[in-house]
C-alpha cells in the first residue's frame, strides 16, 4: 500500500509555513508553483509594462543569459543614462570633424523621443527595462523562462550570436552599450513553475522554431509572440482549473472580434468564451492557487500530486484502501482550514458556506467522488476570500490577468460592456503562424489553425477577416466556394 500522508508538521509542513502567531496565512508556490502573481500590488499597477512587454522580455533574456542590469533609480533615468553613456562612448571611438552630425544621426536612428533604445537586433533586447519600479513583476520573466523557453538551445544560440553585426553603426552602438552584470544566483524559495498545459507549450515550441527561421520577422514581432502565448496559456489554464480535472482537458478557444467591428447583444450572447466568461475564470484564480497549494501538502510516497487533473489521475490508480486514506487526509485538511481561518465577516459563516456549496453542486455532474471533494475544498477557500477580510488581496491577484488582457485584447463595446478583440497587427501575426512554412493554406484550414491557437470567431467576424485579406491581397480564390479559397502568408 502506498504511503499517503498530510504534511502538517516539520519545517516543510503546513503548520510551519502557513501558521504565524497562531494565524493562518495564505502562501503559494512552495508545494506547487502555478501563477507568477502577488496580492501586493495588484496587477493594475503594471498597465504600461503589460502593454509594452519589452521590460518583461528584457528580463527574461537576462535570466537565460545569467545577466542583470546595474541597479537604476527609475525607468526614465535608466533610459537617459543608457542613451547618453552609449552615444558618448560611440563619439569617443570615432574620429570625425562632424561630431554633432554623427551624434544627431545616432540619436535619431537608435533612440526614440523618450530615450528608449530601438530594437535593431536580439542582443539589445537584454537592455530593455521595466517601466514600473516595483519588483513584483519580476516573477513573470521567471515564469516565461521556466514554462516556455527552458533549455531551447536554438533560441539561446540566436541570443548569443547576435552581438556581431554587419551594419557598422549597429556594431558601433552594440560595442558601446555597457556590459551587463553577472547575475547573482540566489536560491529560489519557491518551486520552479509547473507546466500545467503542455498542449499550449508544445505548440509554442513549434511556432518558435518556425519564427527562428526568419530572424528579422521574429525580431520585429518578438514581444507580440510572447505576449500572445502568455495570454493563451493563462486563459486556457483558468478555464481548465474550473473543470477540477473532471474531464480530460481540451482547449476551449476564446471568441474574438476584430477591433473595428460593432457588436450586437445577440452576437455577444453567442460567444461562449467571451470576455464575461473569461473575466469570471480570472476572478477565481487566487482560490485555485491556494487550493492546489494546500492539496499538495497531501503527498503520495513523498511526492506532491500536482494539479486537479494529476490528482484525479493518481487517485484513480489507488486501491480502495488508498482512496479512503487520501480522502481522510483531505477531510483533515478541510477541518484544519476551517478551524484556523478566522477572517470571515460577521454576516458570513462556515454553515452558510456549506449551504451555498450544496446549491452550487446542483447540476454539476462529477463522475468521481473525489472530484466533488476537491471542488468542495476549493469552494471553502473561495468563500472565505469573497466573504472575509481578505477580499481585496483576492481581487488584486486576479487583476494581474484582468489588467493584462484588458490592455492587450479587449475594447469597449459600448452599452454591451467589454469585448475580446484582435488588432489587425495581431491577426496578421497569427496568420503568419497559421500558414507556417507553407506558401498558402485553405481558408477552412486557417480557421482550424486559429482555433488550435485559442482563437474562435463567429461568422460575422470571419467575414470581416476575409474582407481584410481581400483588401491586402492575402486571399487567393480558385472559385467562389469557401473550400477553394486560400490564405497566403502575411508577408
Amino acid at each position: 500500500m502506498k504511503k499517503i500522508a498530510l504534511q502538517l508538521e516539520g519545517k516543510d509542513g503546513l503548520k510551519h509555513r502557513l501558521i504565524k502567531n497562531d494565524k493562518f496565512q495564505h502562501h503559494t508556490g512552495y508545494q506547487i508553483n502555478v501563477f507568477p502573481f502577488k496580492t501586493q500590488p495588484g496587477g493594475y499597477a503594471f498597465k504600461a509594462d503589460f502593454k509594452s512587454f519589452q521590460g518583461v522580455m528584457g528580463e527574461t533574456l537576462r535570466i537565460i543569459q545569467k545577466k542583470e542590469l546595474d541597479k537604476q533609480k527609475d525607468f526614465d533615468s535608466y533610459r537617459s543614462n543608457l542613451k547618453n553613456n552609449t552615444i558618448n562612448r560611440a563619439l569617443s571611438k570615432v574620429e570625425t570633424s562632424e561630431k554633432d552630425k554623427l551624434e544627431n544621426i545616432l540619436t535619431t536612428v537608435y533612440f526614440d523621443e523618450n530615450n528608449g533604445l530601438y530594437k535593431y537586433n536580439f542582443f539589445v533586447i537584454s537592455y530593455m527595462n521595466f517601466i514600473s519600479g516595483n519588483a513584483a513583476i519580476k516573477d513573470i520573466p521567471f515564469f516565461i523562462s521556466d514554462i516556455f523557453l527552458g533549455d531551447n538551445e536554438l533560441f539561446k544560440s540566436v541570443l548569443s550570436g547576435d552581438r556581431e553585426d554587419d551594419h557598422l553603426l549597429n556594431q558601433l552602438i552594440s560595442d558601446c552599450l555597457p556590459d551587463l552584470m553577472e547575475r547573482k544566483e540566489a536560491k529560489r524559495e519557491k518551486q520552479i513553475y509547473s507546466n500545467l498545459l503542455p498542449v499550449v507549450t508544445d505548440l509554442f515550441q513549434s511556432d518558435l522554431d518556425f519564427l527562428l527561421s526568419d530572424k528579422q520577422y521574429f525580431l520585429e514581432n518578438f514581444e507580440l509572440f510572447f505576449k500572445y502565448y502568455y495570454f493563451f496559456y493563462f486563459t486556457q489554464l483558468a478555464i481548465k482549473l474550473d473543470d477540477f480535472g473532471a474531464i480530460s482537458f481540451k482547449l476551449k478557444p476564446v471568441y474574438f472580434t476584430m477591433e473595428w467591428e460593432n457588436l450586437s447583444e445577440s452576437r455577444i450572447s453567442l460567444h461562449k468564451n467571451g470576455w464575461k466568461h473569461i473575466h469570471k475564470n480570472y476572478e477565481r484564480i487566487f482560490a485555485h492557487a491556494n487550493a492546489l497549494e494546500l492539496l499538495n501538502y497531501i503527498t503520495v510516497e513523498g511526492t506532491s500530486p500536482g494539479d486537479y487533473e494529476g490528482i484525479n489521475l493518481m487517485y484513480n490508480t489507488f486501491s480502495q484502501d488508498e482512496k479512503i486514506t487520501f480522502g481522510e487526509c483531505l477531510d483533515v485538511l478541510m477541518t484544519f482550514y476551517k478551524e484556523k481561518v478566522n477572517t470571515l465577516n460577521p454576516d458570513a459563516s462556515w454553515q452558510s458556506c456549506e449551504e451555498q456549496l450544496q446549491e452550487s453542486l446542483i447540476g454539476k455532474d462529477y463522475k468521481e467522488y473525489f472530484t466533488k471533494k476537491m471542488y468542495s475544498f476549493w469552494y471553502l477557500i473561495k468563500y472565505q476570500f469573497e466573504n472575509g477580510k481578505r477580499k481585496k488581496p483576492y481581487t488584486d491577484y486576479a487583476q494581474w490577468l484582468i489588467t493584462f488582457t484588458k490592455e492587450n485584447f479587449t475594447k469597449s463595446a459600448g452599452r454591451y460592456g467589454t469585448k475580446m478583440v484582435l488588432s489587425q497587427e495581431m491577426l496578421l501575426f497569427l496568420t503568419k503562424l497559421c500558414v507556417g512554412k507553407k506558401d498558402k493554406i485553405r481558408l477552412k484550414t486557417f480557421w482550424e489553425e486559429l482555433s488550435r491557437r485559442g482563437v474562435a470567431m463567429d461568422e460575422t467576424s470571419k467575414s470581416e477577416v476575409v474582407k481584410l485579406f481581400e483588401r491586402i491581397n492575402l486571399i487567393e480564390k480558385k472559385s467562389d466556394s469557401g473550400d477553394a479559397q486560400y490564405i497566403k502568408s502575411s508577408i
